[in-house]
């Protein structure tokens, strides 16, 4: 059994599956009908071999995929210009995942996959209890280096280069072919 990072974290019989391999989440990605991002303010000068974090995920944005940006981390997006990408506070995001009437933020269906990536980790956690309670029917992927015992899949605790060749992977694969 894997243990949350925040030791104080208590998530209950139902657990995170570890994400071992990167391309599992990827195929999970693939087989969604509508994947979601929602990413937070810490990828914000993360760089991974001297690429920017922010410029992967733009380039996925790009390719397609479906983003929602929170906090100020949204003036990134909006200099670059991917259309697809929202705008959306991390509560009321977690509000409307969890309402089964809400068509998305581009009002084009519910999203089935939700993946989290920079939101502080306490705050993420609970997100995904919440998520966890109220939509079951969502699948959440925390792809953090420190486990989130809440969310459907998760890394285990992982070292950070470890962790920066896993979404290195997983970014250049979102979206699909450009």
């Amino acid at each position: 059994m894997l243990e949350p990072w925040q030791i104080g974290n208590v998530p209950g019989p139902k657990q995170a599956n570890a994400i071992t391999d990167p391309a599992v989440v990827i195929a999970m990605v693939e087989r969604a009908r509508r994947p979601l991002l929602l990413i937070g303010h810490q990828i914000i000068g993360v760089k991974i071999d001297g690429t920017t974090l922010t410029t992967m995920i733009i380039e996925a944005a790009k390719k397609g995929a479906s983003i929602i940006a929170t906090a100020h981390t949204i003036k990134e997006f909006a200099i670059s210009g991917p259309e697809n990408v929202s705008w959306m506070g991390i509560v009321e995001i977690t509000d409307r995942l969890a309402d089964p009437e809400w068509m998305g933020a581009d009002g084009k269906g519910k999203y089935d996959v939700v993946l989290f990536l920079g939101v502080p980790y306490y705050l993420e956690s609970q997100m995904l209890s919440t998520l966890k309670h109220f939509a079951p029917q969502l699948k959440t992927i925390s792809l953090e280096r420190f486990y989130q015992p809440n969310a459907d899949w998760s890394f285990p605790n992982i070292k950070e280069d470890e962790w920066r060749r896993h979404i290195t992977l997983i970014a250049k694969n979102l979206g699909g072919k450009a």
